[in-house]
């Protein structure tokens, strides 16, 4: 890393610091002096319970101003933050417990009131010691090809300079006044969160995202920046003209000059910042600003600063090189090595890169579907109903969706002449799985579409579907 990141502050510590500023939450409001008061707490007792150096906790989530103390304690302690949605399905509970092989969960039990966070040991048995996690602050879990989750380690040196150039690459006074309907354990949700923290400022937060909810903050609130995935913003487009000065902040796809057009209809006034990267490159690679009186295009952006992208010769596929990368996937050395190759992470990702130095996607290698900013693995659908008993065999692509941005759609052959309804289908998965991984279409075929291969072909489904439906 370059000598000038690595003197940047602190991200933990600046939180710490912060002697102004706070969090509104669906219960009310919590000061930074609160947090970090309820974190210092937490810290004392995840030490005095035993917590191991790089020793990973698990911290349930769910849009209260308790999860920054939960994650600012865990750190603090000298452990690895390990976040997941408090109603997550309890396969993914029992997958994360396995995977990260914790000791310790995090958690609020009572939602319904402002209560401190409760520390529970889950296991006695210490886990191993792994190099990739020194000097490693969280381990943020993502959907992958595979089926399975990765835990993408992630180190406190390059989230500390990565803050701060995403500093840079957007317009952030000091105590700024955010809305953030983003949850922690997405790499979103956290440094739209802590960011503006760091700088004394305002946070907005809520367990469930609603239009209404935010176009009132919008309308009444001091607000600076408005962070949401494009759904969200899909979901305002109808409302009153709002005139304030504002950005936008939004990513998990790239944002087309249809929907920025409608978005200035309503906030005339507003900065539009679209934003690319993974979580795996520490997020926030390429950035994209639009303006109502400037033209829009529907590229991804440029390069932010100490960012190179390239394109594999053969394959175009995006690549992208930054000192903010993943430390490696948690216990996945292999698959870190097919990622990171010779210092770039290969994204997936299809892309061009223009003369003037602007990126644009072409399309995805990668079989991931993006549903609202939420990354599902078709092969993961799969194995779900590839379980039912009147299933003869399953296969799950994304169709283009104007809301979702995709959709999952499945087709079944049944085993018998009566097949089960769409309904009964999600009756049945919706204790299995997380209901944004339940299909929202479901077809019905004799066979499986074959590529050259023999093997069940997802592009021929696609392009199928979106035969039937031109």
């Amino acid at each position: 890393m370059s000598r000038d990141l690595s003197k940047v502050t602190d991200f933990h510590s600046a939180l710490m610091a912060a002697t102004a500023g706070g969090v509104w939450d669906d219960l009310g409001w919590l000061s930074m002096a609160d947090i970090q008061q309820m974190a210092s707490v937490l810290h004392k007792a995840l030490r005095q319970s035993g917590l191991s150096p790089s020793e990973p906790v698990l911290i349930s989530i769910g849009g209260r101003a308790e999860d920054i103390a939960k994650i600012l304690a865990v750190i603090g302690a000298g452990g690895v933050a390990v976040p997941f949605h408090h109603k997550s399905h309890n396969n993914t509970r029992v997958y994360l417990e396995s995977s990260t092989r914790a000791r310790f969960v995090l958690s609020t039990p009572n939602l319904k009131k402002r209560s401190p966070p409760e520390l529970k040991k889950i296991s006695e048995v210490m886990p191993p010691k792994r190099l990739l996690l020194d000097g490693a602050a969280m381990i943020t879990y993502t959907s992958g090809s595979t089926g399975k989750p990765k835990g993408v380690v992630l180190s406190r040196d390059r989230i500390s300079a990565k803050f701060h150039t995403i500093l840079e690459s957007i317009d952030m006074e000091t105590e700024p006044f955010f809305v953030v309907p983003l949850q922690l354990q997405f790499s979103f949700g956290q440094w739209a969160t802590f960011l503006p923290l760091m700088r004394e400022g305002v946070v907005h937060i809520t367990e469930q995202f609603s239009a209404n909810w935010a176009s009132q903050i919008i309308r009444d609130k001091p607000v600076t920046h408005f962070a949401a995935v494009p759904t969200m913003l899909r979901l305002m487009l109808e409302g009153e003209r709002v005139e304030r000065h504002m950005h936008i902040l939004t990513g998990g796809e790239a944002v087309n000059s249809k929907l920025s057009s409608a978005l200035f209809k309503r906030w005339p006034n507003a900065s539009i910042h679209g934003i690319y990267g993974l979580t795996e490159t520490g997020t926030c690679d390429i950035f994209r600003r639009d303006k109502i009186d400037l033209p829009s295009n529907d590229s991804l952006g440029y390069p932010a600063r100490h960012i190179q992208v390239k394109t594999d010769p053969l394959t175009s596929e995006l690549l992208i090189n930054t000192p903010f990368a993943m430390l490696g996937y948690l216990d996945m050395p292999e698959l870190t090595d097919e990622t990171i190759c010779g210092g770039w992470i290969r994204t997936g990702d299809i892309a061009e890169i223009n003369e003037d130095g602007g990126v644009s996607l072409r399309g995805r290698i990668k079989d991931l579907i993006n549903r609202g900013g939420n990354k599902v693995a078709p092969i993961e659908v799969e194995a779900v109903f590839a379980d039912h008993p009147d299933i003869k065999a399953v296969l799950v692509t994304g169709v283009p969706d104007p809301k979702f941005g995709e959709s999952i759609h499945m087709l079944v052959v049944p085993k018998n002449a009566k097949a089960p309804t769409k309904q009964a289908l999600i009756d049945w998965a919706k204790d299995r799985t997380e209901r944004f991984k339940l299909p929202d279409v479901v077809h019905y075929g004799e066979e499986l579409p074959l590529g050259p291969t023999g093997k069940a072909d997802r592009t021929a489904l696609r392009h199928g579907i979106l035969g039937q439906s031109a």
